[in-house]
């Protein structure tokens, strides 16, 4: 019995890790809305460290903290979908590339504004405009 428990623990377990894309269009489409969510949590980032510097410190903490925690999640949650070809893991690898991007720019800056504040915030609204046009691009390519 226990080892029934165990072995059903672990296939849920290594299920959870990943979900399969049913073919290259299924996995273009999960890969073209991963692109469009972080996308808008990037906007959101360069409007708010853009801005004219009235939004304060504990808000714009807040703020960073959540899209960050969002561009890390769809990281997390499109990289443990399985590519259905070679063609679709080329897809995702590029994909990841930028919103990996994304997400070193975003923790990057919520270290800066919990130090003290950002340090470019011009430099950081044109990178994140950058990575925005890129993500755009790529849901609109694949979407």
């Amino acid at each position: 019995m226990r080892r029934r428990w165990a072995a059903g623990l672990a296939v849920a377990l290594v299920a959870g890790c990943s979900s399969p894309a049913w073919n290259d269009r299924d996995y273009e489409l999960k890969a073209a809305e991963s692109a469009e969510t972080v996308g808008s949590a990037v906007e959101a980032v360069r409007l708010a460290v853009g801005g004219d510097g009235r939004l304060t410190r504990p808000y714009l903490k807040v703020l960073l903290t959540g899209a960050a925690e969002q561009v890390q999640g769809v990281n997390d949650q499109f990289g443990g979908v399985q590519p259905p070809s070679e063609r679709a893991r080329r897809l995702g690898e590029r994909l990841l590339e930028v919103t990996e991007r994304a997400e070193k720019a975003v923790a990057g800056l919520l270290t800066e504004v919990r130090r003290d504040r950002v340090a470019d915030p011009a430099g950081a609204v044109r990178e994140l405009a950058g990575l925005g046009r890129t993500l755009r691009r790529f849901q609109e390519e694949h979407g």
